[in-house]
């Protein structure tokens, strides 16, 4: 990922976007959880969705149901 406003501005928008949603859902992610899936979101509005990135937000969304059975 470059580092070009369009892509600093991806990366804000999408880091609120994963806030906020963490908020609604009532998931407390780590910063390191709101770095990790923000970076999988970014490449999402680069690069658009792929059969790679699918497995990846499988993986998020696995690991984020687990977070909330604790």
């Amino acid at each position: 990922m470059k580092n070009t406003t369009g892509a600093a501005i991806a990366r804000q928008s999408q880091l609120k976007l994963i806030t906020e949603w963490s908020k609604d859902c009532g998931v407390c992610l780590s910063l390191k959880d709101l770095i990790a899936i923000t970076n999988v979101m970014v490449d999402y509005v680069e690069n658009g969705y792929s059969k790679e990135l699918g497995g990846r937000v499988d993986k998020i969304d696995t690991y984020i149901n687990e977070l909330k059975k604790k």
